[in-house]
């Protein structure tokens, strides 16, 4: 039992050195870039170092306006790999920035859109992200004109979100259900589809904090 323990204690101790080792080294070779004068390569390098270092992130909230860096890092570094195919469009309002939001809830959104929507059609698409308040409520949307959900398995996502079972619909989207409900009292996800035409996903939430309160 001893051993079994020390060995899940040498684990843990690599999944935190892991990732700080690569932020670590993604900087340096920025840096380097920069020296010579790479610029492509330099932008591409800091984006993934920025998504590193918010994922070693340990706040459960974040302001909207990181939320949305972290999506755009993320963006452009799948424009740099499919060129224009996707294109990527926000429409936040302005009163919405500085509002805590729970963090790493948009990204996944975006990479589900990018992954199941976009990428299976050769044309490509875009995705949308847009806020805004609704008397005290915020309201956010990432919607995309992908491929789509048809009705029987949209049902089914649903479901599986409203019953926790996330292996059924991805752990992702499944957390974020879970943290939104949790952590609001009004919380609230949404997904709208249709076959051929796109999906949103729709979160709905009475803040609680602001960042600069």
């Amino acid at each position: 039992m001893e051993k079994q323990l020390d060995e899940v204690r040498l684990q843990m101790l690599k999944n935190q050195i892991n990732p700080h080792f690569l932020f670590n080294t993604l900087n340096m070779i920025s840096s380097m870039a920069q020296i010579e004068d790479a610029l492509v390569t330099e932008k591409m390098i800091s984006a993934l170092s920025s998504l590193f270092r918010y994922n070693l992130s340990t706040d459960s909230v974040m302001p909207l306006e990181r939320e949305l860096k972290v999506v755009q890092d993320y963006m452009y570094l799948q424009q740099m790999r499919f060129g224009q195919r996707f294109q990527y469009m926000t429409d936040i309002s302005p009163q919405t920035l500085d509002i805590l939001i729970p963090s790493f809830s948009l990204q996944p959104l975006v990479e589900n859109a990018v992954l199941h929507g976009l990428s299976k059609r050769s044309r490509g698409g875009k995705i949308l992200i847009r806020t805004w308040l609704k008397d005290k409520k915020l309201v956010i949307s990432v919607a995309d004109t992908g491929e789509g959900i048809d009705k029987e398995r949209l049902e089914e996502i649903r479901s599986s979100l409203r019953d926790g079972e996330e292996k059924k619909n991805g752990i992702g989207v499944g957390n974020i259900y879970r943290r939104v409900h949790g952590m609001y009292g009004d919380g609230e996800v949404f997904i709208f589809s249709t076959p051929l035409k796109g999906t949103a996903v729709q979160l709905s939430f009475t803040p609680d904090y602001h960042k600069n309160s």
